[in-house]
């Protein structure tokens, strides 16, 4: 995807537009799973939650501060760091 590419979709999401919603979690959300996996080391915490509890957390938090335009994103690295922070983030907490 290129950069020019990137930004519209990014604006269709903000947009609140749905298939780009699809778009973004069918997309990354292998990326989010894989990252709960990786750092949830307290198994008291695996019994009660699974991956993809944390992730449709994380992708709540992101479309709700998406939609009111809290993210600078401009190439698609930036929304790797910014998923995988938020992900690191709800595990903490």
């Amino acid at each position: 995807m290129d950069k020019q590419d990137f930004e519209n979709f990014i604006e269709r999401i903000r947009r609140g537009d749905s298939s780009a919603a699809e778009d973004l979690m069918r997309q990354y959300e292998p990326l989010v799973r894989r990252q709960v996996r990786m750092h949830m080391s307290d198994s008291r915490m695996t019994r009660m939650y699974e991956s993809v509890d944390y992730s449709q957390s994380v992708f709540a938090s992101f479309f709700l501060r998406a939609v009111g335009g809290q993210f600078d994103l401009n190439e698609p690295q930036d929304l790797v760091r910014l998923l995988v922070t938020m992900t690191r983030n709800k595990i903490a907490s």
